[in-house]
């Protein structure tokens, strides 16, 4: 019997949930959707944004507590009842001893500690998928890297493209990267994308794909920092295929189920696999902009659980794949070029097309090379959104008292930004192919 066949039986009587304890690096947008799908959010993580504590401050929730390192954690939620349930994301798939420790003493909602580490060893999944439609580029150990192949550093721990790099397997050998608990993966050059998808009693199910915007110097980042997502977006079918196709492999192979998001690159109509994220994914919102708190909805049921006031259109839309591409949205995340002052009032006032979002409390300093906020934009389609960068840019120049103003004060410009979405948007319309 294979890890699926056990994992993935018909669940009859869901457990329910009034209250969940969210935590991870960042869960503003998971405490939206945590409300949406009628739960009351706890909340922990590294920010303690202030549009976080004021979604939660009018009794809908409750800010527990700011870590500096995963390693907190444990302490931290021993205030909270042991019967609360906890729902992990973001940077927890790489402190599986965490979630060990956390679910000898409470529920926890996402892939158990086993299949996280399954999922997160790249000689695995590649002995996985060596089979299936879908590209899978080279790994090595700096001592078996071919001279003539591009490589990227990577660390079996990172998350949103910290530690990542470029290296040349012709330098001089130093130790051996496996023994800081790094690897090197074959660089493929394309589009970067994740896909968005659930495993539950009936399978595997794509919620949607989206482009990834990766080390944009416009917003402040290099290298391979993650700095946001634009979607949902059709690669055509297939690259879905091949998606699709490898998400079961991994999913029947490990006994993965709830939400989980796949990495990889697209170039010439093909899809290059780069790694899974065995958790609800930072681009869940934008799958959610028709149906608020679906993916949250959908992780729950597919793990046995349930809202104690669930909505019905959650109900009713939670076993559908995403149709409409529209609206679209992006998610663009600015990183601090230097050390930063947060002004009072930035990012409160009222905006119709745009929205600062992962804002940091007035007065902190935010410390350079970190997350500052991100910018959220929703329109009919890609061009709509870089019209409407475009436009903030000029309405900027003439306000710069507002947040947008701000933001241009700090070397942030609406206008650069919208270049770089628009050469981002013109590689990947050649790379796809529309079904």
């Amino acid at each position: 019997m294979s890890p699926t066949s056990q994992k993935l039986k018909p669940i009859s009587d869901r457990k329910t949930a009034r209250s969940v304890l969210l935590c991870g690096a960042s869960v503003r947008s998971l405490a939206e959707s945590a409300i949406a799908a009628g739960l009351r959010p706890l909340c922990v993580d590294f920010f303690e944004d202030e549009d976080l504590t004021r979604l939660l401050s009018p009794g809908r929730g409750r800010f527990v507590g700011r870590m500096h390192d995963f390693a907190q954690l444990p302490h931290l939620v021993r205030s909270v009842r042991n019967t609360v349930p906890m729902l992990w994301t973001g940077g927890l798939e790489n402190h599986s001893d965490v979630l060990r420790e956390i679910s000898q003493h409470r529920p926890v909602i996402g892939a158990a500690p086993d299949i996280v580490d399954q999922l997160r060893d790249p000689w695995k999944l590649i002995s996985w998928l060596a089979e299936a439609m879908i590209g899978v580029p080279r790994v090595a150990t700096e001592l078996t890297a071919d001279a003539d192949c591009h490589w990227v550093k990577k660390s079996v721990a990172s998350s949103g493209g910290l530690g990542i790099g470029r290296h040349d397997a012709g330098s001089p050998r130093t130790r051996p990267l496996a023994s800081h608990g790094q690897y090197l993966q074959e660089y493929i050059d394309g589009v970067p994308m994740s896909a968005t998808l659930w495993a539950d009693q009936a399978g595997v199910h794509l919620s949607g794909m989206s482009l990834q915007l990766i080390g944009w110097p416009s917003l402040g980042a290099s290298g391979f920092l993650f700095c946001g997502n634009l979607g949902p977006v059709d690669p055509g079918e297939q690259v879905t295929q091949q998606v699709l196709e490898a998400a079961r492999i991994l999913v029947e192979r490990s006994g993965l189920r709830g939400a989980f998001g796949i990495d990889f690159i697209l170039r010439q109509s093909h899809a290059w696999f780069l790694e899974v994220n065995p958790r609800v994914t930072a681009s869940h919102m934008l799958y959610e902009l028709q149906q608020p708190g679906l993916m949250i909805h959908r992780h729950l049921a597919a793990l046995g659980w349930k809202s104690v006031r669930p909505r019905r259109s959650l109900e009713k839309h939670a076993s559908r794949t995403l149709k409409a591409l529209s609206p679209v949205a992006a998610r663009l995340i600015l990183w601090a070029r230097e050390d930063i002052h947060v002004p009072e009032a930035f990012g409160i006032e009222p905006q119709t097309s745009v929205k600062i979002a992962d804002r940091p409390q007035a007065g902190v300093m935010v410390p350079r090379a970190s997350p500052f906020c991100s910018i959220q934009l929703t329109a009919t389609d890609c061009d709509d959104i870089i019209r409407q960068l475009v436009m903030h840019e000029e309405l900027s120049n003439t306000n710069s008292d507002s947040s947008m103003g701000t933001l241009r004060t700090l070397g942030y410009s609406m206008q650069l930004i919208a270049g770089q979405l628009e050469m981002l948007w013109q590689k990947y319309t050649r790379f796809a192919t529309k079904s």
